[in-house]
């Protein structure tokens, strides 16, 4: 499915692990395979806070590019170096270096390359500043033009063999074409699927905040019940007409409905089902707090013991949409 393959990497130990996988899934002669690797500039950091330079502007300049030529040379040969190990394990493999922004220049050689499939590590060697502000995966991943293979520094299963997929729907638009891509996934490698929901609190009891001071509590545990109830058939209605697509296919599809924190449940359950590899769309339906505190697709990416693939449904991914769906 995925015959033009980026891999994005600062050779952490995630990073490192990445480099396993994509090697893995770029074998084959139909497989083209681009390492990059970025260098940031550098700046003086009193700039930021109006503090005067502690150094004369044309002798920062100077120790700037020099500091910033020899991150480069450093990058450069330790990306030859995997290279050279990649070559070595029958990978046709282009090496690329470039400098500013991580995950802006990552999503301009996704773009120029036309890649189907861009492979990089959960967690990178940067600072505090890049949990606050937004770390290079959740970018990359929520502006990427193709499937973002997201890898944690555990080891992947064995010959990166997708025998268990657990693809995590919320019914939104991502959800909807990481759903084509699961079960292009699936088709292809002839692999089991399972389709799980999560019923987030609040989602059951769709009453007013008042509601239940002026109910008796006996009564309001009664329409609770009724609630769940009712919230738990429409959730299995909508995955059961998932499983019948996946049928058409002739995929093996099961269903799961779990309740709780969405990126909590999804990684349990890829435990529980010991799943190789876990598809999700990059956004969900979910409120602001999902994105103050870090959205469901980044959360599994970080906490997931197994490979985690986060589809949008940007234009561009069209391509990867593998058989028509109708969720």
């Amino acid at each position: 499915m995925f015959k033009r393959i980026l891999l994005a990497t600062d050779f952490s130990p995630h990073a490192e692990v990445a480099k396993q996988i994509a090697q893995a899934l770029a074998q084959g002669e139909d497989k083209q395979l681009w390492a990059l690797t970025v260098v940031e500039p550098l700046e003086e950091p009193l700039a930021e806070v109006g503090e005067p330079p502690m150094v004369a502007t044309q002798e920062w300049q100077s120790a700037v590019a020099l500091s910033e030529k020899e991150m480069e040379q450093e990058r450069r040969f330790r990306l030859t170096q995997d290279m050279t190990e990649l070559e070595a394990a029958g990978t046709h493999v282009t090496s690329m270096v470039r400098v500013g922004d991580p995950a802006e220049e990552i999503l301009t050689a996704a773009k120029e390359i036309r890649a189907d499939l861009i492979v990089m590590g959960s967690h990178s060697n940067r600072t505090f500043w890049d949990v606050v502000l937004g770390s290079v995966t959740e970018k990359v991943a929520k502006q990427a033009p193709c499937p973002v293979l997201i890898v944690s520094h555990r080891p992947p299963h064995p010959a990166m063999v997708h025998q268990r997929i657990l693809f995590a729907t919320d019914f939104s638009p991502h959800a909807e074409m990481a759903f084509r891509v699961a079960l292009s996934l699936a088709k292809e490698e002839d692999q089991q699927l399972w389709l799980l929901t999560v019923i987030a609190p609040g989602e059951e009891i769709p009453m007013s905040p008042g509601f239940a001071v002026e109910t008796p509590y006996p009564r309001v545990q009664e329409l609770e019940a009724e609630s769940r109830v009712e919230v738990e058939a429409k959730a299995q209605q909508r995955l059961n007409g998932l499983v019948a697509q996946a049928k058409e296919l002739g995929i093996r599809a099961e269903t799961l409905i779990r309740r709780g924190n969405a990126a909590k449940e999804i990684c349990k359950a890829a435990v529980d089902l010991d799943a190789d590899l876990i598809v999700l769309g990059s956004h969900s339906r979910r409120n602001i707090w999902d994105v103050l505190l870090g959205n469901t697709a980044e959360s599994v990416s970080r906490r997931a013991y197994c490979p985690v693939l986060i589809v949008s449904h940007l234009p561009g991914n069209n391509a990867h949409s593998g058989e028509g769906t109708r969720q």
